[in-house]
C-alpha cells in the first residue's frame, strides 16, 4: 500500500494565538517544468460517504519576462507551448496515478 505525500500545512501561529482568523497557505504536492511552462498537482481532501477521499488537480502556468526584465506568469497558452503542455499534462497524470492507492 503506497503512502500518501501529505498536505504542506502553513499556519501562522501569530494571527490565530491574537484570536484573528488562521490563514491557511495550499502548496502544490509537486510542480513538474518543461522550459518556460509549469503544472502543479494539487490535492484536497474530502468525505465522501464517510471516508476521506483524495482529489487530485493540476494547474498550468507559463513565466515570461516583460519589457523591463521582470518575471511575470499566465494561464494563456501562445503555439508553441502546446507541445509542453502535452508532456506536461502526460506527466501530471503519471504522477497523480502513483499516489493513487
Amino acid at each position: 500500500m503506497k503512502k500518501q505525500k501529505e498536505l504542506v500545512d502553513t499556519k501562522s501561529k501569530e494571527p490565530a494565538a491574537m484570536g484573528a482568523a488562521t490563514v491557511l497557505k495550499r502548496q502544490p504536492l509537486r510542480t513538474i517544468r518543461v522550459e518556460d511552462c509549469s503544472a502543479s498537482i494539487w490535492a484536497r481532501e474530502a468525505q465522501v460517504r464517510g471516508d476521506i477521499v483524495v482529489f487530485y488537480s493540476v494547474t498550468f502556468e507559463r513565466s515570461y519576462k516583460d519589457r523591463d526584465g521582470s518575471w511575470k506568469y499566465t494561464k494563456s497558452f501562445d503555439f508553441e507551448s502546446l507541445g509542453k503542455l502535452v508532456r506536461l499534462c502526460q506527466e501530471a497524470s503519471e504522477v497523480i496515478e502513483s499516489l493513487q492507492p
